[in-house]
Formats: C-alpha cells, structure tokens, sequence
C-alpha cells in the first residue's frame, strides 16, 4: 500500500512540474531564475558568442514586380533576397530587383541597359518616404521605359510596411518625365492594378502643351518634403500632394518654400518656418552657370533669416539641408542650389566651433547631406516612477534605424532632447558602455546573438531585481525591431553571463515584451 502510495504522489509531482514548465515557456519574456533544491551545472545554450558582426545576413523570400516582356503591366515574382540587420532592407529589396533576370513572362528591369545603384547609399528611407538613386546607365532608357522601372521599383518598395511613396534619381538629380525635363516625376505610390500601359502618357498630360503658357498650367504632385530638426542635426521627410498654380520652376520653387514653411504634419521636433517664403528679396531663379555642371537654383534671402531660424531654435546646416533636399529631389535637372543671406553668398556652414560643411563653388548639393536624413528608432527607457519601461521614438541616420549596434549605442546613452517623449530614466548608469564593450552581434536562424565586455556586469552593480528586468525587456524590446530576429542570448566575453543576485537569468534566452513597456503608459 505504501509503494503504491508513493509511485503515486511521484507521478503527480511529475505533472505538476510539466505543468509549470509549459506555462512558463509560453509566457515569453526574459528568463527567470529559480533557486534549485540540488546543484546542478547549468544548461548549456546551443549558441557560439560572436566576435564582430560579420554574421548578421540571412536570405527571406521576398515579392518583386517585374515587366512583363511586352511591358503592359508588372508582374510580383517570389524570390530569395539576401538581407543584413546592418543594412537597410529596401536597399536589400532593390538590389535583388535590379539583378532580377526575368523568365519567358517577365523582362529584366531595364531590359537590355543594366541598371545600377549610384552612391555609398543608394537607398533612403525617411519616415514613409524611400529615394531610389540609379547610376549613369539609366539615362540610356527612354522617358517611358524609365518611369515603367520607377514604378517596377516602387510597387516592389511599398511591400514594406513602413513605405508609402518612392523618388526616382539618377546620379543624384531628379530625370522629369518628359524628354526636356520640365515635367516634375514626383513621389510616386504603388499602382494597385500593377497595369502600366498608358499611365506614362497619362501622366504626361500635365505636361504645357505647344500653345499654353508654363505660369498658368496647374500641376498637381506628391512631392517629398524635408524638414529640418531642432534637437539634432538632420532632416526628415514626409510626402504632401501640392496643387502648384504655374509650371515654370520659379513658381514650383516659391509654393514648395511656402509649404515648407507651414512645417511638418507627422515629423516631431520640427517647428514651422514662419514667413520663409517672404524673407527671400528676389523671386527664385533658375539658371546654368557659365561654368557648367548643370542647372543651380539662385535663392536671395533677407540678412534676418539667421536671427529667425535661431528664434525657432533651427540650426543653420538643418535649414540648407531641408531646402536642398527637397527642391533637387522634386524640380528636374538641378544639380544644386547657390544661397544669398544679405550680400553674403554660402559658402559653408558650421555645425559647433569646429565641425562644419563646405560647398564647392558655392553650389549646395545634395550629396552634401547625406549624413543628415534621419529616421524614426524606437527605443525603451524607464518611465518616472521606475517601475516600467516607455517606448519613445529618437531620430537617428536612417540607415542605423534597425542596426542592432547603433541601437545598443542609442539605448547606452540614455534619452536625449530629441525624444518624442520626454523625463524618461536611464536603464542603464549612462555612457557607461561605449561601441568597445560591444564585442560581436550575429543571427543565427531568430536569435540575435551579443557578446558584450564585462564592463556590463560591472554597470548592473548594486541593481535590484526590478532594475534588472526594466534593463533586460529595455534592451530585448529596442533590439528585436526586425521582422526576423525573435529572441536575444547574451554573452560576456565569449560565456554565457553571470547571473548577480535576482531574478533575472541572464545566461537564459530573451523574448521581446511590449506590454511590459506599456505598463508605464496606464
């Protein structure tokens, strides 16, 4: 009786403990520890700490629009697309597109000419806006082959969630629909129909017809509009549909500032501009400079255009950067911009007492700002009372935007005055880590993998168990922002990490826990 009796309380002690165990792997999150009855050695994960981040690609079957061979409409074609957390996906996205080789229903983009991308970073996304940036090899296209790859390469864009509208360039200026470059392209949206045939001459029919006069042609347009930041230097963009009045480039030039003026609808930390377009002295003018390189925009602004962006608090080199953005992304063939303030014509600008930009010639390009067009991340810090975790958006170069590295450095430094939300805590003691202590990131299959220095346990000394948890969702939640990576396993040089007095069971793997995050919301 006895011998049964015991068989029997074993079998359900047995159940209760896979009971347990069940639920606490659905519930996700971080690992937790419990105190064990008998000492054994932990187990060990099936990961090897990284040393660099060299292993951060994967492949994804991905949609792309290719033409069909007689270019009718675009057909979505599967294929594998080689991706990398350290690289932009849409640039990844458009590279497979380009290199695409078409079967017996579909032609290469571009058909015979081979496309190409043009420039460190060929591919931007700002906000809901991608730009595109095609090498020499596509001026050999007609116009209505060239629209045709536009919207190949848009329709294939906007299959990721966060893009709405695409620009065209090639070697950085906007090409025009028409064969003389008058009729502005715009940012473009995914044709739903993925039927091509006939939307190019549709859309030339906003064109000035022989007979009609360019200042009272209307031109309705989406244009890509950059807006300067007041908390750090950089630009963001947002797509607006203007109902410009005239055609000619001086009136498109004059609305554009207008609107810009008006300020953003969506980007934060951007104020209006007021009376932008009132403070220039003469009407914009558009002309090609005896030594050559393209057409330039005159702009001749009143000597207080200084004071009044340092009364909105927006930093000179974010004002030229909006403005040269924005007017050589949407006018056709402008190869950049020359600036009057007073009777002083801008020849750089400075950034603090040492840093700043120079402009060749005076002539303001566009490749100047690449390093200044930032998009939103996402990033976790405690909220007031300690006791949760906030989510706040903070502009950061695009390209980092999901780069698990530039990440962690962001998370590092603790919130900033570019936040969208404001009076957040550190979890961390700040800038107590720097880019050294992060020794390696890799993918393999979902799981992230960090390999931090053993400066990070150093920093969690003296933490409480709560301290500990805002620290380990802080970072699972601010890291796994991609479609791809699901779960974190941390390292400290090379092994798995010390777990110090708590709850929190840091050689264990990670899940991300948003609401835990939206505690500090309620």
């Amino acid at each position: 009786m006895r011998k049964h009796l015991t068989r029997h309380t074993c079998k359900l002690a047995l159940c209760v403990l896979c009971a347990l165990t069940l639920s606490a792997c659905q519930g996700g999150g971080i690992p937790v520890r419990t105190e064990p009855t008998v000492t054994l050695p932990p187990a060990s994960q099936p990961y090897i700490a990284p040393i660099g981040d060299a292993a951060l690609a994967y492949t994804q079957p991905s949609t792309l629009f290719l033409p069909t061979v007689d270019g009718e409409r675009l057909v979505a074609v599967t294929q594998e697309v080689g991706y990398s957390l350290a690289r932009l996906d849409a640039e990844s996205l458009v590279r497979s597109l380009l290199q695409a080789p078409g079967d017996a229903m579909t032609q290469p983009l571009g058909g015979d000419v081979k496309l190409a991308l043009y420039g460190a970073n060929p591919v931007e996304v700002s906000g809901d806006v991608a730009t595109v940036n095609l090498a020499a090899s596509a001026l050999q296209l007609d116009r209505d082959a060239l629209y045709l790859c536009a919207q190949a390469i848009t329709n294939t864009l906007c299959t990721q969630k966060n893009i709405r509208y695409v620009n065209l360039l090639v070697m950085d200026r906007q090409i025009g629909l028409d064969l003389a470059s008058t009729l502005p392209m715009g940012a473009l949206t995914r044709n739903v129909t993925n039927i091509v045939s006939g939307t190019y001459e549709q859309a030339l029919t906003q064109r000035v017809q022989p007979g009609e006069a360019a200042q009272d042609k209307r031109l309705n347009a989406t244009v890509a509009l950059y807006f300067p930041l007041r908390s750090r230097y950089g630009v963001m963009s947002e797509a607006r549909n203007i109902s410009f009045n005239g055609q000619t480039p001086e009136q498109m030039i004059a609305q554009i500032l207008q609107t810009l003026s008006a300020g953003p609808v969506t980007t934060l930390d951007s104020p209006p501009i007021p009376l932008l377009e009132g403070l220039t002295t003469e009407a914009p003018v558009v002309d090609e400079p005896e030594s050559g390189g393209g057409k330039r925009i005159l702009l001749k602004f009143d000597s207080s255009l200084w004071d009044m962006l340092q009364n909105v608090g927006v930093p000179r080199v974010n004002f030229l950067a909006s403005i040269c953005d924005t007017l050589t992304t949407f006018i056709p063939n402008i190869a950049g911009l020359t600036v009057v303030v007073g009777e002083e014509r801008i020849d750089h600008v400075m950034m603090g007492a040492t840093d700043g930009v120079l402009f060749t010639d005076g002539l303001i390009r566009r490749a100047d700002f690449a390093p200044f067009l930032l998009d939103n991340a996402t990033l976790y810090f405690a909220n007031p009372n300690g006791d949760g975790l906030v989510a706040t958006l903070r502009p950061i170069a695009y390209y980092k935007r999901t780069n698990p590295r530039a990440l962690l450095l962001e998370l590092f430094a603790g919130p900033g005055e570019a936040d969208s939300v404001q009076q957040l805590g550190s979890v961390l003691p700040t800038n107590t880590l720097g880019d050294a202590d992060i020794l390696g990131l890799a993918l393999s299959e979902q799981t992230l993998l960090l390999n931090v220095s053993t400066k990070f346990s150093q920093a969690l000394t003296g933490f409480s168990g709560q301290q500990a948890r805002q620290l380990a969702y802080a970072i699972a939640n601010t890291l796994l922002c991609s479609d791809r990576a699901k779960m974190l396993c941390l390292f400290q040089s090379g092994l798995n990490l010390p777990s110090p007095p708590g709850d929190v069971d840091w050689s264990g793997v990670f899940y991300p826990n948003p609401e835990y995050a939206l505690q500090a919301g309620r």
